[in-house]
């Protein structure tokens, strides 16, 4: 505890107004207009709640750290969706602070044939890579995304790196085996861990500007809320004792390991959330990996570029013998049509 400790009454009143905060960041999804002057309250109460406790200020922020904004599905989702099966997945959450804890996820599938997993990133949504999925299905594949945990469809408000992999290594489970994974953003990281952590594995992967310069991320966070170096420090100890992952694991190399499956990594020059650095050491990291650099699609035009989707569906369909014949393909659709 700090010095000069508020008065019983001030502490109340502190604890109330992060309580209101905390209900505005549950709520801010419905509300994307007033996301971002919510997140100014939030960062705000976080600096005023240092007078109260360092420990309760640290706690406070690893809560925003985790607590992703729900974004109202536009209706380009919505049609895409509709046109997929429903699934529902059993999530074991793997992380110290929940386990044993499951839940269930959203999650959709389309097509027939080699199984194609998408992943999608922080405050995303798995139809946010919809733009890949027609394209996919007509190569011959089927098509499988879901919502994670915190996110879309799916039930909760927090999510750790690690429940995002747990979420990825029970679709696989579920879905049965991948010859690719396509992922964006966070994403990455957590495809990442999920082969690290549960063997999730693919012939073919490709990510999106993916942030995977994880130890990077809780800094500029930390210094986004005008955390000191010791309470950085205190948040990324807080994050790997309630996730279970000790920051040395977060390292690209240690979360890349020994691969032969091929990668292409597709990121952005311009992206103004996720730097180019993070694409450029995963490509060097990576043993059999191709950077391909694109200019002005930011960090989310990127999933809905024609020549980024085309290229990525060409990368998996590498060396995958195309369906017997048109009429197979007709088939493969009109099955899916019935299944609807």
């Amino acid at each position: 505890m700090l010095a000069g400790l508020p008065d019983s009454r001030n502490r109340t009143s502190v604890r109330a107004h992060v309580a209101a905060v905390l209900q505005a960041l549950s709520v801010r999804g419905r509300m994307a207009a007033r996301a971002e002057a919510t997140t100014r309250l939030a960062k705000a109460t976080l600096q005023a709640v240092h007078f109260l406790s360092d420990d309760f200020g640290v706690g406070l922020a690893e809560r925003l750290f985790t607590s992703p904004r729900r974004f109202p599905r536009p209706a380009r989702e919505r049609e895409m969706l509709a046109t997929g099966w429903e699934l529902s997945v059993d999530v074991s959450l793997r992380s110290p602070l929940w386990h044993p804890a499951h839940r269930r996820i959203a999650a959709w599938r389309w097509g027939h044939g080699p199984a194609v997993l998408l992943v999608h990133g922080w405050e995303g949504r798995g139809a946010q890579l919809g733009g890949f999925i027609e394209p996919l299905v007509q190569a011959g594949f089927s098509v499988v995304t879901f919502d994670a945990l915190a996110h879309g469809d799916s039930p909760g408000r927090r999510l750790y790196l690690a429940d995002m992999a747990d979420c990825i290594i029970d679709v696989v489970r579920s879905v049965g085996p991948l010859h690719a994974i396509i992922a964006h953003s966070f994403g990455s990281a957590a495809a990442l861990l999920a082969h690290h952590r549960g063997g999730v594995s693919a012939q073919r992967t490709v990510m999106l500007a993916p942030s995977v310069l994880l130890r990077d991320v809780i800094t500029r966070f930390g210094r986004s809320i005008a955390l000191g170096d010791r309470d950085s420090l205190a948040l990324e100890h807080q994050l790997a004792s309630h996730s279970g992952l000790a920051p040395d694991a977060l390292q690209v190399d240690q979360l890349v390991g020994h691969r032969d499956d091929a990668l292409l990594v597709v990121h952005d020059r311009s992206d103004r959330e996720v730097s180019f650095a993070n694409a450029e050491q995963l490509a060097q990291t990576w043993p059999n990996a191709t950077l391909h650099a694109t200019t002005g699609l930011g960090h989310r035009r990127i999933l809905r570029d024609d020549d980024v989707i085309a290229r990525a569906v060409a990368f998996v369909q590498d060396g995958v013998r195309p369906a017997t014949s048109e009429l197979v393909r007709e088939v493969d659709r009109l099955l899916a049509k019935v299944s609807v």
